[in-house]
């Protein structure tokens, strides 16, 4: 028996070792095509993917797993492997990456962290009370500590200190919309779209939502002005109220005038009257699926400042642009119908506006619905995306880099993982908890 048993357990660990392991699997199928330190599809060779080594080049693999869980890899065109095999890829890099957890925070240094990034203050009576008693180690009186201080006014410094600058509105002061082109403008209407987004976030966090609810919402809001603006009847006075979408082209954060304001061009007399696909592509790629936008490839053809963009983009020669373009340019053309100033149109100044585009993974698109309903398939690139922005942001960190670092990803990992749904409570809980080596 114990020969047999012994002969059993080298036979298996021979074919074990014959086979490869799921990511190796993929990379010489699907990536090694253009990974493989040769080929050059911009201006810089893409680095190999050395699957025997994942834990020596954590910031590649980091890399690479943010774009397999957002789905923009392999490239348009490429073979693809299934969703299964996607799930089970992703997971054997995170097998490879992850490290031991780092010991949890005290509960005073909890307490700093909630308050310093919930109220951009010192602790409360009630919070220190909590850390007094070494109670915010404790996941459930951490979360109700966080219910409690959302529901607090002074929870308005968490919107405008990190959503703001986090979803690029700290921006939106800077948009000066023409005149010649926008006569109806009145930079009242500026103010009160930032002021819904505001509201908006806050009630989001208030109500203890799941954050993918950011964007699926169906509800914003308003007053008559914006009311008017985005064509809903029934609104009056100039108070901002809650109100339901009668349609959901405006469900959530892309049909909000602010972020389709600050992702349109407003310079003055330089492609004044237009919207940017390319502005919108890489917000949508970099906010919801989490993985930065290509490098700009160098002596790019300039578009007409005279004509529409989009138009323009779309006829670009597939080498050396629509090669590249056509991986997130798609989740601008899919908002064509929201115009620079966030109005829902059917024409442009070229005519007819087409909205029509397909996702990386081939799904068709025409519109904003459909952009949702195929960025949705992707839930987890976005509840990882918001862990990581958090984490940086706790930890002091700046947002000008476009994703977090191999340390914020194997946390937010951690702190997603161990919940079965996540809410805003769970999530700002499992932030403060969690001690970096570093910040950004």
């Amino acid at each position: 028996m114990t020969t047999r048993i012994l002969v059993a357990l080298l036979v298996a660990a021979s074919l074990s070792a014959q086979t490869p392991s799921p990511v190796t699997r993929v990379v010489g199928t699907y990536c090694s095509g253009c990974h493989n330190g040769r080929v050059e599809p911009s201006t810089a060779r893409l680095t190999p993917l050395d699957s025997a080594h994942i834990a020596a080049n954590p910031e590649l693999w980091s890399r690479a797993e943010r774009h397999l869980r957002a789905g923009t890899m392999p490239p348009v065109g490429a073979a693809r492997p299934d969703r299964r095999t996607y799930e089970e890829v992703i997971a054997a890099i995170e097998r490879e990456l992850d490290k031991p957890e780092p010991a949890a925070e005290t509960s005073q240094a909890i307490a700093t962290r909630l308050a310093t990034l919930l109220w951009n203050d010192a602790p409360d009576a009630p919070l220190r009370k909590a850390a007094q008693r070494d109670q915010l180690r404790d996941p459930a009186v951490l979360e109700r500590q966080v219910r409690r201080m959302l529901a607090d006014s002074r929870s308005e410094a968490f919107v405008s200190r990190f959503f703001f600058p986090w979803l690029q509105l700290d921006k939106l002061g800077n948009s000066d919309p023409d005149k010649r082109f926008f006569p109806d403008y009145d930079p009242s209407l500026r103010e009160s779209l930032r002021r819904e987004t505001e509201l908006f976030l806050l009630s989001q966090l208030r109500d203890d939502r799941d954050p993918v609810e950011l964007w699926t919402a169906n509800y914003s809001f308003l007053n008559e002005q914006l009311a008017k603006h985005y064509g809903i009847p029934n609104v009056t006075g100039s108070q901002l109220r809650r109100v339901t979408l009668p349609t959901p082209e405006r469900a959530g954060l892309l049909g909000q005038g602010s972020i389709l304001m600050v992702t349109s061009r407003h310079q003055h007399g330089v492609d004044a009257a237009y919207t940017s696909p390319a502005t919108r592509g890489k917000w949508v790629l970099m906010h919801f699926l989490g993985v930065p936008p290509p490098t700009t490839f160098p002596n790019a053809q300039p578009v007409s400042p005279d004509l529409p963009i989009t138009g323009q983009t779309r006829r670009l020669p597939a080498s050396p642009c629509a090669n590249c373009h056509r991986n997130f340019f798609p989740l601008g053309y899919a908002l064509e119908n929201f115009d620079p100033l966030g109005r829902w149109r059917t024409q442009d100044q070229a005519g007819p506006v087409d909205a029509s585009a397909a996702l990386v993974d081939g799904t068709p698109t025409n519109g904003p619905v459909e952009l949702r309903n195929g960025l949705l398939q992707r839930p987890d690139a976005f509840r990882t995306t918001i862990a990581e922005r958090l984490l940086v942001y706790a930890a002091g960190g700046s947002f000008a880099a476009n994703s977090g670092t191999p340390e914020t990803l194997a946390a937010a990992r951690r702190i997603l993982r161990d919940k079965n749904q996540t809410r805003w409570s769970t999530l700002i809980a499992g932030v403060v908890r969690t001690k970096l080596p570093t910040s950004e």
